[in-house]
């Protein structure tokens, strides 16, 4: 029987789970797709494509529409994951297919390219090459000094949404492959992960910091104000924090003495053109030097994981 792919319609939701957590033997890409139809604004079924033999379904995989910076230019682009196939249906040129499917209908759509953290071995045979990576900022907590003052940490709200939009641009701005979160409250914050609005007791807005519960890593912290947000930093006192050498972060806030900031390229993190020439002015940058590796932060969901 030949494979019928096709984009999700309403009552695929259990279906999607099933493939996800069979091919994965765990549901974390699952909830991911559950996380991102649920909270993520820039979802659309279209791009989240279903392959099925009959009446089974046999793969999934999710193209999130997103605007990434590249080159300090705002693009269109698709952030993929994940992509599953059912055990037994595996290498059969599934995977490739549903690739090509939403890639198809990016292409239509004006999207410039599509980008993922995958397996180098095996992206590559559909388009994809090694052209970002990841950004990190490692803190001695020995170094650190005492905070100077203390904060009161409250529920993001609608009303922190222009101030959260505004740095966020401002923290990525020269960041190759950071996706922009817009004035949505789910794409701020959501019930797993550790989402919370630093205050001054005198009633200045301080911080934004996002982490999963218990972890010493802080995934992003954004403020405008460089010794509130060191301050922060001296309260958490994350181990490290995922952020990026061109940042505004690290430009601004942090100390040599207690931080330091790398950027390297990854093989696994690569972008399929769909523009043709996409690509080309942003590796021909990094490849002589003259811009650092980018990091793909992703939307809220894909930090939950």
């Amino acid at each position: 029987m030949s494979i019928r792919l096709r984009s999700e319609v309403v009552g695929d939701e259990d279906a999607i789970d099933v493939v996800n957590c069979t091919a994965f033997e765990r549901m974390e890409e699952a909830n991911l797709v559950r996380m991102l139809r649920a909270h993520y604004p820039g979802f659309d079924r279209r791009y989240s494509v279903t392959a099925w033999e009959g009446d089974d379904i046999v793969g999934h995989t999710l193209l999130s529409p997103v605007t990434i910076r590249l080159m300090g230019e705002n693009v269109a682009a698709l952030m993929v994951g994940p992509v599953a196939v059912a055990p037994g249906y595996q290498r059969r040129g599934i995977g490739g297919g549903l690739l090509r499917f939403g890639h198809e209908m990016g292409q239509r759509d004006g999207f410039a390219l599509a980008f993922l953290y995958g397996h180098p071995e095996y992206y590559p045979r559909h388009g994809y090459r090694a052209c970002f990576g990841l950004g990190k900022v490692t803190i001695d907590k020995d170094g650190l000094p005492e905070p100077k003052r203390k904060f009161t940490r409250m529920p993001v709200c609608p009303a922190d949404l222009p101030w959260l939009v505004e740095r966020y641009a401002a923290e990525w701005a020269d960041v190759d492959f950071a996706t922009l979160w817009g004035p949505s409250l789910g794409e701020w914050t959501m019930p797993c992960l550790n989402a919370v609005m630093w205050w001054t007791e005198d009633g200045c807005r301080a911080a934004y910091t996002v982490d999963k519960p218990g972890k010493e890593r802080c995934r992003m912290l954004l403020a405008d104000d460089p010794e509130l947000a060191r301050d922060v930093i001296a309260t958490i006192r994350p181990g490290t924090l995922s952020h990026h050498p061109s940042g505004w972060l690290v430009r601004h806030a942090l100390d040599v003495d207690w931080a330091a900031a790398e950027a390297e390229r990854s093989e696994a993190a690569m972008a399929c053109e769909l523009e043709s020439g996409a690509l080309d002015e942003c590796l021909r940058a990094v490849e002589s030097g003259e811009r650092l590796p980018g990091f793909a932060l992703g939307s809220l969901p894909f930090l939950a994981i």
